[in-house]
């Protein structure tokens, strides 16, 4: 129940927004990071924790980077936040980033993408693609193994959607184990339920003019289907958005893709107990590592 309670609260407020003195964004990213803290989930103890810096020509993007042990080879995991595209950052999401980095004995790099308003379409989804890039430029020296997996959540999981659609129109493609979405938004079109419920935050994430169909924008209408690596898809049985993971799911499928879809019990959207790595969304967090452990990574 508060769950729901949460995810209400953080949703109706929308409406309010402009009614204070603070910018309605700001708004926004503190209801979602005290979202998060009301939660009072203890982080997980994880052997190392690094921020940096990294420039990517004229710009600079921060990562942090956990590590299960200071010494060994372990896969990748590239881990994209959500946050309605102008929220969350690398703190929003620490302790999901520490399960997954310890449960799956992998090395978690965390991109914190600049967001909107400020930096309008496409910057987030530049800023993912580069890190992307960078993080595969340098697996020895984050000590990896040279298995790279991309997760991200929600509006994160749009942009990791989006990013392997990417990287499967490169003439060298960087091999990609599988990608992880959790709650994904797959579609930005007019009609879509991502636009009925965040239309007003969409259009603060796009310019006048972005088409629409673009798969940088929506992935489930994107024509770079064919080859992507296999899915780990996680939708709530409640949630607004279900039916665009679903979706995602099933043109994966048609492509004879393998993806894996679990339908989270009595869950809406995650949202703040994903990041938190609360018991709430433990069953998400278990279906994914055990889907990993059984047939991407067997030791």
């Amino acid at each position: 129940m508060k769950y729901h309670l949460i995810m209400l609260a953080i949703l109706c407020s929308y409406a309010s927004f402009g009614q204070s003195n603070q910018k309605p964004e700001v708004e926004i990213r503190e209801q979602i990071a005290a979202a998060v803290t009301s939660l009072q989930v203890s982080p997980e103890e994880i052997a190392s924790i690094t921020n940096r810096t990294i420039t990517q020509g004229k710009d600079s993007i921060n990562i942090r980077v956990y590590s299960p042990a200071t010494t060994g080879d372990f896969p990748i995991v590239y881990y994209v936040h959500g946050g309605v595209w102008v929220a969350g950052d690398l703190n929003t999401h620490d302790n999901i980033c520490r399960s997954l980095s310890k449960h799956l004995q992998a090395v978690v790099v965390a991109v914190d993408y600049r967001r909107p308003p400020e930096h309008k379409f496409p910057t987030a989804f530049d800023d993912s693609y580069a890190i992307f890039k960078w993080v595969a430029a340098h697996t020895k020296e984050l000590n990896g193994n040279g298995i790279i997996f991309v997760a991200g959540d929600s509006a994160g999981g749009q942009l990791v959607a989006s990013l392997c659609q990417a990287n499967q129109s490169e003439l060298k493609k960087i091999p990609i184990t599988a990608q992880i979405l959790i709650n994904p938004t797959t579609d930005l079109r007019i009609s879509s339920n991502s636009y009925k419920l965040y239309g007003d935050i969409i259009d603060w994430y796009l310019n006048d003019g972005d088409n629409k169909n673009d798969f940088r924008i929506s992935p489930l209408v994107g024509n770079n289907i064919s080859g992507l690596p296999p899915a780990i898809i996680i939708v709530g049985e409640h949630d607004e958005l279900r039916s665009e993971g679903e979706a995602y799911h099933q043109r994966l499928q048609s492509r004879n893709i393998k993806s894996y879809l679990f339908v989270h019990p009595s869950a809406g959207h995650l949202a703040a107990y994903w990041c938190a790595a609360h018991e709430a969304a433990m069953p998400a967090l278990a279906f994914i590592i055990n889907t990993v452990k059984e047939n991407f990574v067997k030791r």
